[in-house]
């Protein structure tokens, strides 16, 4: 199997991630070692000099993009020439750079925009203009008001009418305000360039908030990576050490796919941050730091999970209640010990402490062995004293090789209600002798080994094969009801 973090794109892919959260430094050396892997790659090289270009480095951006222009000429290196070749003033050639671009797609915004700066720089604003002047667009319009604005007072009034127009697309427009505040200025109009400051100023106060929320995705989205590698460097030592490797490590390759799609979501939020309301940017970002935030617990889960159940017994309490409980009335918790381990659990040490709240005694016995998808149950009676939440103890010692433990809490509400449907998801799991915080993927493991484990044809006892049969029916049952929950 494939190792994703010893390939290219991963570490292209890497660097792309690192250089939209601003660690420029770090993202070269994750596209050195994408080149080192794959040095012929023009996605690779251009993104090079892109990461160059925002550390000021021009010169060495544009050394790379010809590298990469040698080998293909494509669209993106071409703008991004463009934008260094008029980061140091060499506006010719930026704009024969975009005119390329146009030319293979004739409608790409950034380059109109920019070719329109370009051809500003030179004098040309009458053809600044004209390329801009057709788009309705806020970015081509706030474009065209700025372009006049640095054209002087000449056309001040037509540039101060564009950006109210911008305003009206989007009234939080922060530079939109500041610009006609400054034109207003420039024509007198001291009282009203004022107000018109101060609007913004407060707008500032707002964005700030987004800001600092921008500055914590990024910070998480550059904690998934860091966790995402220690992660590899846990599976690179369990390979071949047990049967779940597989599992773990497509679950593994899934994570970063997931982190892809966030840092894709967050690069088209960049593309329109200047339009959005602070609201909008403010719920859009809000919504991406939920994301990372379940994929970083995502990461630590599965992290736990490969330690644990890879290449060794992994024993587990699962405590299943599937009646009403109320005080001073007698009821049952069922609990399952399971090993949801690779190998075999031996001279296994089982204690349930005694609860005197719910009237429980106390389980404490030994298991000689227990295989991979076997497990003991547990049938506990309780009869609560009193309402509130009380906690039920679990302690399980084992080994193969060196010594396990397993340490379970599990806090019980007492009055302790379920709806029809909560039974019959807990009974589901049961049969699957899974928890409630297991996952889809899970899920269809669990089925796929469990299927195997009890199919009739694995005995050549018929009393045996029709009591697999019939175990087999329940968990393919739960298992198709489970799909519509997940």
């Amino acid at each position: 199997m494939s190792n994703l973090i010893e390939s290219a794109p991963y570490w292209n892919s890497k660097g792309i991630i690192l250089d939209r959260m601003g660690k420029h430094k770090e993202a070269l050396e994750s596209f050195e070692k994408a080149r080192s892997i794959d040095s012929d790659n023009v996605d690779v090289i251009t993104n090079m000099g892109i990461s160059f270009d925002k550390l000021g480095r021009h010169e060495e951006a544009l050394r790379f993009y010809d590298m990469a222009l040698q080998k293909q000429e494509d669209v993106k290196t071409l703008y991004n020439k463009g934008i260094s070749l008029s980061n140091i003033g060499r506006y010719s050639e930026a704009i024969d750079c975009f005119n390329k671009v146009l030319k293979e797609e004739k409608n790409n915004k950034n380059a109109i925009i920019n070719l329109a700066i370009a051809l500003q720089k030179m004098d040309r604003l009458d053809e600044a203009i004209s390329i801009l002047k057709d788009w309705g667009e806020f970015d081509y319009t706030y474009t065209r008001a700025y372009l006049m604005l640095e054209n002087g007072k000449k056309q001040i009034e037509n540039s101060i009418n564009l950006f109210r127009i911008c305003l009206g697309e989007n009234p939080e427009s922060i530079p939109s305000l500041e610009n006609i505040s400054f034109a207003l200025k420039m024509i007198g109009m001291e009282g009203e360039s004022s107000r018109c400051l101060e609007s913004s100023r407060k707008l500032y106060t707002e964005r700030r908030k987004v800001e600092d929320n921008i500055k914590n995705l990024k910070e998480l989205v550059v904690s998934a990576l860091e966790g995402y590698e220690k992660i590899d460097q846990i599976l690179k030592s369990k390979k071949n050490s047990g049967k779940s490797y597989s599992f773990y490590k497509d679950i593994f390759d899934g994570l970063f796919q997931d982190l892809l799609l966030i840092d894709e979501d967050y690069s088209s939020f960049l593309d329109n941050y200047g339009k959005r309301s602070i609201s909008s940017s403010s719920f859009y970002i809000k919504e991406l730091l939920t994301r990372i935030n379940s994929l970083n617990e995502s990461l630590n889960s599965l992290k736990n999970k490969i330690e644990e159940n890879i290449g060794r017994p992994s024993l587990k309490y699962i405590f299943y209640i599937l009646d009403l409980i109320e005080k001073k009335k007698e009821s049952e918790i069922e609990v399952y010990l399971i090993n949801n381990g690779d190998t075999e659990a031996h001279d296994i040490s089982v204690l349930i402490e005694k609860n005197k709240d719910l009237n429980m005694q106390k389980i404490e016995e030994k298991i000689e062995l227990l295989k991979p998808m076997e497990y003991k149950s547990y049938k506990i009676p309780i009869k609560p004293k009193n309402l509130g939440i009380f906690e039920i103890k679990s302690f399980c010692n084992y080994n193969n090789g060196e010594v396990f433990e397993t340490k379970t809490v599990y806090p019980l509400e007492i009055p302790y209600y379920l709806d029809e449907e909560s039974i019959n998801f807990i009974s589901y799991l049961k049969t699957l002798r899974l928890d409630t915080d297991t996952t889809a993927e899970e899920i269809k493991r669990r089925w796929k080994e469990l299927s195997k484990y009890y199919h009739p044809d694995t005995t050549q006892d018929e009393k045996q094969k029709m009591i697999k049969e019939k175990i087999l029916k329940e968990i393919n049952e739960a298992y198709d009801e489970l799909k519509y929950y997940y």
